[in-house]
């Protein structure tokens, strides 16, 4: 193997090391005293004057930095911020940056579907590493699950855009979410408490303590979250309605609903999180920081609905045909004959499809209802444990971060959203990741030079599983995909920047990762008829085991290595006191990796790894006594290889499908960002944002053709942002004022565009699928007023999420061998009080 030595054997004792050399080098070093606000990545006090904007403070190059100082493009939330926004989860955020939308994955809304700057990461498996890297207090966060989860006790929130390969690591061929939660202060006993109730029985309880336990020593900060909301979401269905889960069903994770799914609510919220941090300074120069954060979600959702249900249509190239099966078997269960022959499917199809459309049309006309025969369900739970060690030295700083994050998490719906069971899908994940990252950063040759080093280790290992159920009466297999994981990864990065002059600086940058990808698919097809499974992955006889999902019998291992270079490089100028220009180009890299739902042998081979080129020119300034800031990027980005995901027909059963991952050539995004923010008047600050993306695809070829004209999934052409907030003190209490509202144009949901074929048959459908799977243009408005008392120490505040009461479908999902569009809306407007005690 050619990185053979990157075997667990290799990866666990190379972190260990590390740690130990680093507290070795802590235990040892001089007390050399620097600014810890800074160098422990805790934004310095606010000092600045009421009448200028505030300094923002980014980690954009692994230290704290003023943001307009800074040659890359950032937009940041303080944590202040995500209060006035009303902002409870992560997929919020894209609301207030330009260039990102975040849509629930549809395998599981626990995790999801980031886009930026065009990229996006197309399915959410174990094998495939987002194009967006997540990192939680220094600590990558390899996979989504579980990572829609609630904001608690954060101090920023931090989005990079464009390639970050040098210092952030491979898989951010888009960018980089950083998410920073508050740290112990050593000198202060403090605390807050708040209490919300909204619409929907919404209630959320926060609480923050942080304690110094001894003073300038030693402090511990603790926080912890309530969340629960009712179900906005009515099910409507016949008492004849069923589950296609049989109730013996060991394979799934949960048993199915007993008794009607008739009237019960969906889309409610069941959370839990907490998290703890405990400080250690045995020295002045030396902080040691233990971390530990449980996060748990429990609930009835997503309701889906039918939008759009399809006949059959045999394309030229296999990817663009449509299956009939949904209409088919509605008809089947409404006394039509089996489809055992082309006309019987017609037959089957003129009594099911009017019976679909009825349904498409009933659930069309009102958002608040939905019409299922599953009951849907979402769980995760994810532990993460992490230590950082944080030397201050005489030329800058030494850390070492080291992480374990377990996650554990499932979700079983009706993926068609009819009160038919047409369509089961169950999802389970346990993973388990370990990572360690040395890294130092300082200045060097009387401040000329300032720099980033490190190296970085991880290990992974777990299951990644789902089955699938397609119309079971006409179907008796149950497709089962089950992937045993191991991956281990390292990485070695420099970057440095050389001021030239006051004005004028020079940045460069290189890494090398190496990524060691294992895989032991197990997938099967279970008859439910003849209680027999069938290896999917090589012919064999059938094995008379029962229903297992990853039966030993059917393993196959593969192991793949992936490895490249990734850098950067520019130059910034500053003309003038204020205003920096700035022209980079970066190159990221993103890991290739394994087919974990291969239906067959033949899709059993590795992706390969996604190679991104950027080219960005950008400007930031400040205007009018520093009360006007405007920040804007142009940029170009090159893909090859990039990674796309395509739902194919399974061998295994009428309507059956598989997801199948594969590089698509090459694309070029090219667009633009721009962020303005002012102060108009004492007290009233607006801020405005914008961005425009025009993707292309250069070559995109597979063995069915040329697939080059298809859309681009979840990438809109335009969005645009405006917030306004004003604070005013009146006598003792002071008002908060805030309003914001995000629009975004339509944007494709899949990338499904097929007229018809050269010549022969016309695809009458084509229009109508891609309406289906195209999501309007819409904005979002929301709102909050608060009155404080006592310099902030209480505060009373209403809010007001989605005003509008938007309830388009956002989040579409084309299943063409089975045959129908189904999709999610938008949450209905909501509305609470919250009140706040801080001591």
């Amino acid at each position: 193997m050619k990185h053979a030595w990157l075997s667990r054997r290799f990866v666990a004792p190379a972190v260990a090391r590390a740690s130990i050399l680093a507290l070795a080098a802590s235990l040892t070093a001089p007390a050399l005293a620097q600014n810890k606000l800074a160098q422990n990545n805790q934004p310095p006090a606010d000092t600045q004057d009421a009448n200028t904007l505030a300094d923002i403070i980014v980690q954009a190059r692994k230290v704290s930095e003023n943001l307009q100082n800074v040659p890359v493009a950032v937009t940041v939330l303080s944590g202040e911020d995500l209060t006035q926004r009303s902002v409870q989860r992560v997929q919020d955020i894209a609301r207030f940056t330009p260039g990102m939308s975040i849509r629930p994955a549809s395998p599981t809304p626990s995790a999801l579907s980031i886009t930026l700057r065009g990229q996006v990461q197309t399915d959410i498996l174990a094998t495939l590493d987002p194009s967006v890297g997540t990192y939680v207090d220094g600590v990558y966060w390899a996979r989504a699950y579980g990572l829609n989860g609630d904001f608690l006790d954060i101090e920023s929130l931090q989005v990079l855009k464009g390639p970050q390969g040098t210092l952030f690591g491979r898989n951010t061929t888009g960018g980089a979410i950083i998410i920073n939660s508050n740290n112990p202060v050593m000198d202060e006993f403090s605390g807050r408490m708040s209490l919300t109730y909204g619409r929907f029985n919404e209630f959320q309880a926060t609480g923050v303590l942080n304690i110094p336990i001894v003073k300038d020593k030693i402090a511990l900060r603790l926080a912890g979250q309530r969340l629960s909301r009712d179900g906005y979401t009515t099910n409507s269905v016949p008492a004849s309605a069923v589950s296609a889960v049989a109730a013996n069903n060991a394979a799934v994770a949960q048993a199915p609903f007993t008794g009607s799914p008739n009237g019960v609510k969906f889309d409610n919220r069941d959370r839990w999180n907490f998290r703890g941090k405990l400080d250690l300074m045995p020295t002045e120069n030396l902080t040691l920081r233990f971390s530990g954060e449980y996060f748990r979600m429990n609930e009835v959702q997503p309701s889906r609905q039918m939008v759009l249900a399809t006949t059959p249509y045999t394309a030229t190239n296999g990817t663009y045909s449509l299956g009939g099966t949904s209409a088919i078997y509605a008809g089947v269960l409404n006394g039509g004959p089996a489809p055992t022959s082309a006309a019987n499917a017609g037959a089957d199809i003129g009594i099911g499809l009017p019976l679909l459309n009825a349904q498409i049309a009933q659930l069309a006309a009102n958002p608040g209802m939905a019409s299922m025969n599953e009951v849907p369900y979402v769980y995760a739970k994810t532990q993460t444990f992490g230590f950082t060690g944080i030397l201050d030295t005489s030329f800058g700083q030494i850390q070492l971060i080291t992480g374990y994050r377990k996650v554990r998490s499932y979700a079983g719906f009706d993926l068609d959203g009819s009160q038919y069971p047409i369509h089961f899908t169950e999802g389970q994940q346990d993973l388990k990741q370990y990572s360690g990252e040395l890294q130092i950063t300082g200045t060097a040759l009387n401040d000329s030079v300032d720099f980033a080093a490190g190296m970085f280790a991880f290990h992974e290992k777990g299951y990644d599983q789902s089955i699938s159920i397609v119309a079971p009466l006409i179907n008796p297999v149950t497709s089962q995909f089950y992937g045993l994981i191991n991956n281990d990864s390292i990485g070695m990065y420099g970057q440095a920047t050389w001021h030239i002059t006051d004005k004028f600086s020079f940045t460069g940058g290189l890494r090398y990762s190496v990524d060691d990808k294992g895989l032991d698919s197990r997938n099967n097809n279970y008859n439910r008829s003849t209680g027999l499974t069938a290896c999917s992955l090589f012919p064999a006889p059938a094995l008379n085991i029962g229903e297992v999902v990853g039966p030993v019998q059917c393993s196959v291992r593969r192991r793949a290595s992936f490895d490249g270079w990734s850098y950067t490089a520019g130059f910034d100028y500053k003309p003038v006191d204020g205003v920096l220009l700035y022209l980079k180009t970066a190159k990221g890299f993103r890991s290739g990796g394994q087919n974990l739902r291969a239906p067959t042998a033949a899709f059993l081979i590795p992706f390969q790894p996604e190679i991104a080129y950027s080219y960005e020119a950008g400007f930031k300034g400040e205007f009018l006594n520093r009360r006007v800031r405007l920040n804007a990027a142009l940029y170009q980005t090159d893909v090859n290889n990039i990674q796309r995901s395509t739902i194919v027909a399974n061998p295994s059963g009428a309507g059956a499908s598989a997801t199948i991952l594969g590089n698509a050539g090459k694309a070029r995004f090219r667009g633009g960002e721009v962020e303005l923010q002012a102060l108009l008047f004492d007290g009233f600050t607006v801020s405005l944002n914008g961005a425009h993306v025009d993707p292309k695809y250069i070559r995109y070829a597979d063995l069915g053709g040329d697939r080059s004209f298809e859309r681009f999934e979840s990438v809109a052409k335009w969005q645009f942002g405006v917030a306004g907030d004003y604070n005013r003190d009146i006598g003792s209490a002071k008002l908060k004022l805030h309003a914001d509202y995000a629009w975004t144009g339509k944007t494709p949901t899949s990338s499904y565009n097929w007229v018809g074929n050269p010549g022969g048959a016309v695809n009458t459908q084509n229009d109508a699928v891609i309406a289906a799977t195209t999501r309007k243009a819409q904005g979002i408005l929301g709102a909050r007023a608060a009155v404080s008392f006592m310099d902030d120490q209480y505060e009373l505040a209403v809010f007001g999420r989605n005003l509008t009461n938007n309830r388009d479908y956002v989040n579409s999902l084309l299943v063409a061998p089975v045959g129908y569009v189904s999709t999610t809306r938008f949450e209905p407007r909501t509305y609470g009080v919250t009140a706040t005690a801080k001591f």
